[in-house]
């Protein structure tokens, strides 16, 4: 029987299973070598869930209600116009889970949340350096476009 996914939006009340992913994903990252602070964690997901006419942020939890992936993004101007674009800050989605629809099905509510809020385009990106070959395949199925690259310079 195959498992079952429910798809929603975050709450505060799911802060400490948000912060282990959060974790997760940052030491799986290319920015593992660099500081994560739970409590700054906590306040930008707290900015986030109180300001849901800017910020996305969607769950996937399994029928046992474990948070799995997660989603977050956000709907800003361009700096050079008025026009809206809707970015993303993080998709990530546990290691055990992945090959599944969950990072599909969080896309796709992330691009009707993004339209029906009057962004003109979706520009996600992908800087973690986890799965990259895969991430850009998959957008591509979606029917996104690559455009750019990612640099880092370290000290």
């Amino acid at each position: 029987m195959p498992s079952s996914v429910n798809i929603r939006n975050m709450e505060l009340n799911d802060f400490d299973q948000v912060i282990c992913l959060a974790a997760e994903a940052h030491k799986e990252s290319s920015y593992a070598h660099l500081d994560f602070d739970i409590q700054v964690v906590y306040e930008m997901a707290r900015v986030w869930v109180i300001n849901p006419e800017i910020y996305f942020c969607k769950l996937a939890e399994s029928e046992n209600n474990k948070i799995f992936a997660m989603y977050v993004g956000y709907i800003s101007s361009y700096y050079f116009g008025k026009d809206l674009v809707a970015l993303d800050c993080l998709l990530y989605v546990d290691q055990s889970k992945r090959g599944g629809l969950a990072a599909v099905r969080l896309i796709k509510e992330f691009e009707e949340w993004a339209f029906a809020n009057g962004a003109k385009e979706i520009r996600p990106a992908s800087s973690t350096g986890v799965k990259t070959e895969e991430t850009r395949k998959l957008y591509e199925a979606l029917g996104y476009d690559t455009i750019g690259n990612t640099f880092v310079k370290r000290r």
